[in-house]
């Protein structure tokens, strides 16, 4: 049996209609998304002492432990899988722009929203700015849209404290 070459083009065009885009790549960035979106890229090795990673953003660079805790959006963020080796991430943030964007390392203990908390919080990696990878990178939230292709790396044998970044005082 022989199909006539317009009849193999037909069945072709029907089935590429019926897929409804099913061979484009899923979009990082959710539809309707505002906020920051884009993906992480996960290495080192991953300590035992994990509990949890996520990704914050700070509108202005803290200063302080307390800007650590009581200034990061989302105020309880979530977490992020971490055990592949590239994730894509995306957070709600309200239209702005933000100086800090990154990952947190959680290690396992209950947090206290004190400063003491920084105890069991490190900086893993950060969004850099893209015209120079030494400094951070700053990121704006468009009206009524998102903030996207925000990619940076986490280094899990490079935990830092957040004494490296800010003057923490915990009493």
């Amino acid at each position: 049996m022989s199909l006539r070459p317009a009849a193999v083009v037909v069945a072709v065009l029907v089935a590429a209609m019926a897929c409804d885009a099913g061979l484009e790549p899923e979009p990082i960035c959710a539809r309707g998304l505002i906020g920051v979106c884009g993906t992480i890229r996960f290495s080192g090795a991953i300590p035992d002492s994990t509990d949890n990673v996520f990704v914050a953003a700070y509108a202005t660079f803290p200063q302080t432990c307390n800007d650590l805790i009581f200034t990061r959006q989302p105020f309880i963020p979530s977490s992020v899988p971490y055990t592949d080796s590239v994730v894509p991430y995306s957070i709600p943030l309200p239209t702005g722009h933000y100086d800090w964007v990154l990952a947190v390392w959680k290690k396992v203990g209950n947090l206290t929203l004190t400063a003491a908390d920084t105890a069991l919080l490190r900086v893993a990696g950060y969004y850099r700015d893209p015209a120079d990878s030494t400094q951070r990178g700053a990121v704006t939230v468009p009206s009524g849209g998102a903030a996207g292709g925000v990619v940076f790396k986490v280094n899990f044998d490079s935990l830092r404290p957040a004494t490296d970044f800010v003057t923490c005082t915990v009493r």
